[in-house]
């Protein structure tokens, strides 16, 4: 069934993205005004050294459902799309990056995804109906093994928990996810497997990527793997803890 009280948020956290937040912004903007519901593009300047800031008040003035927050507390992915998560304004959140790499098309279809009722949208970078354009060699292998790996530890069978690129409704980042503890890229998993081991349901979109035409990635693989561990078991005692009643 249709939600006929559907509105979109799309959250973007931003770090010295002056190279390519415009584009970004403005790719998303055109997308999203062919839609008939309504919607929001809430992006989270957390703490630009460069031109970031600027360049979004500039173009609020122009596109009055584009915001920005300046995130005022801790700093890192993580804590950036915290931030976004306690500001937005939807029914609906999808958490898109700023570089370019998540396609506005595919925002489109996570979102008709989550007015259709679903409750999450996960997109499926490495499957048929995937695109991935650019992906480093190395990380991709690693990428595939890690995400096998944490699907089988926490016994489920969606295989691109890593991909940050998803959509969520408000009822699952509220009463699943909280409180949210992760502060770097490893969020990602957090976010995920709170939804899935809560019992949210979910729609598995492919989804493309493509590598950013200017800035630089945040993402370090090798650094957030022992985050990435760490998190996959909080995640599960958590679950647990709650089936239990132990928490609320």
């Amino acid at each position: 069934m249709v939600d006929p009280d559907f509105f979109l948020s799309v959250v973007i956290p931003a770090y010295n993205e002056e190279g390519v937040i415009e584009t970004t912004v403005r790719s998303l903007i055109e997308a999203l005004k062919q839609q008939d519901f309504p919607w929001e593009i809430l992006v989270v300047n957390d703490a630009s050294r460069d031109s970031t800031r600027e360049i979004l008040l500039r173009l609020e003035a122009e596109e009055p459902r584009l915001r920005h927050l300046d995130n005022e507390g801790r700093h890192g992915y993580g804590h950036a799309v915290r931030c976004g998560l306690l500001g937005f304004r939807g029914t609906a959140a999808i958490v898109a990056m700023a570089d370019g790499s998540d396609a506005p098309g595919d925002v489109v279809r996570y979102a008709q995804v989550l007015r259709d009722g679903h409750d999450c949208a996960f997109g499926m970078r490495f499957g048929p109906g995937g695109n991935v354009k650019g992906y480093p060699p190395v990380k991709r292998i690693a990428n595939r093994l890690g995400n096998h790996l944490i699907a089988l530890l926490a016994g489920v069978s969606y295989t691109d928990l890593t991909n940050g690129f998803k959509g969520y409704k408000r009822w699952v980042i509220e009463d699943l996810m909280q409180p949210l503890v992760s502060g770097e890229f490893n969020l990602t998993i957090e976010m995920s497997l709170k939804a899935v081991l809560g019992g949210a349901t979910y729609t598995v979109v492919p989804n493309s990527w493509i590598q950013r035409d200017a800035g630089e990635s945040k993402f370090k693989m090798f650094k957030v793997g022992w985050l990435y561990l760490i998190t996959i078991i909080y995640c599960m005692i958590d679950a647990k803890l709650k089936r239990s009643g132990a928490t609320r």
